[in-house]
């Protein structure tokens, strides 16, 4: 179902968003093992593929012709912040236009300045229903069919 980016709460890009062949791919990148895992074990239900990177140096490691359409970012990590890595990915040609979304704790509000400030597209708090978060990769990465 498309949705108005007006109306889509955390959601801070401005710019279109490339139509994708389905599946999904979806890095989640995020220190907390459980949390990232669970979250790939959903995406994996809903029809994407999924691959976690424990950590931000760990998003740099996955195999090159592994390409996500969309990255859920945790902001809170030990080895390094998640704005560090959205700045570091908006540098690398890999990563350079691939829709970002912080996944974090934290109010929205605590994060946005630096969030745009890196070009993150996007905000959805930890804890929130999946279905919002699946709402918004589907917005960020959407599907194109043959």
């Amino acid at each position: 179902m498309p949705h108005n980016a007006n109306s889509m709460p955390g959601l801070w890009a401005t710019r279109d968003f490339d139509a994708v062949m389905p599946p999904v791919a979806v890095l989640v990148v995020d220190d907390d093992a459980v949390m990232a895992d669970a979250l790939a074990a959903a995406f994996l239900a809903y029809g994407c593929r999924a691959l976690v990177a424990a950590g931000g140096s760990a998003a740099f490691a996955i195999p090159e012709t592994w390409v996500p359409h969309v990255v859920i970012l945790d902001i809170e990590m030990p080895d390094c912040d998640g704005f560090s890595v959205a700045k570091a990915m908006r540098r690398s040609i890999r990563f350079a236009t691939v829709p970002i979304i912080a996944h974090s704790s934290l109010a929205e509000a605590e994060v946005v300045e630096r969030g745009i400030e890196v070009e993150i597209d996007a905000f959805y708090r930890k804890g929130l229903p999946l279905h919002g978060l699946l709402q918004m990769i589907e917005y960020l990465a959407p599907v194109r069919y043959l």
